[in-house]
């Protein structure tokens, strides 16, 4: 079984010779239900496509707890900021019941983006959106907190 890449969202605007692309550097897992796909502090060396299932995120808290941050699902993606920073994963993604995932090798992905500009843009587009969208929402979240802190006024 071949995976959709046209369900998941940075990949919505791809013609189908470009998820063929997509596809050749591509492979996939499964993931069990309470299995890590990838852990906070670690390399984030690839991009996490959600094709079905739900993901807990999770950050560790100064005294190592581990804080649930938010849940993802099937469509989603997780490493874009790895893709752009090549930085360690800042959170921690836990399967919360059995999960197919796509995995891209980041420098796989950015060669193949830097051949085709036309791809690039569309990618790149997709992230932005996905950013702001994630942004609007902590934004939204930030106000809440800070009212309750004041004590809802």
């Amino acid at each position: 079984m071949t995976t959709d890449l046209k369900k998941i969202r940075l990949f919505t605007d791809f013609t189908q010779e470009e998820l063929e692309e997509v596809r050749k550097i591509s492979r996939r897992e499964k993931i069990s239900q309470g299995e890590c796909a990838f852990e906070e502090g670690k390399p984030g060396e690839t991009l996490i496509l959600l094709d079905l299932g739900t993901l807990k995120l999770t950050k560790k808290t100064r005294e190592g707890e581990e804080q649930e941050l938010v849940q993802l699902g099937t469509g989603s993606s997780v490493g874009e900021m790895s893709f752009f920073d090549q930085a360690l994963r800042s959170t921690s993604g836990v399967a919360m019941e059995n999960c197919q995932v796509t995995i891209i090798p980041i420098s796989a992905l950015r060669s193949l983006l830097d051949k085709s500009p036309a791809m690039a843009a569309k990618f790149y587009k997709r992230i932005a959106m996905g950013l702001a969208h994630r942004l609007k929402y902590m934004n939204e979240d930030f106000a809440a907190l800070k009212n309750f802190l004041a004590g809802g006024k």
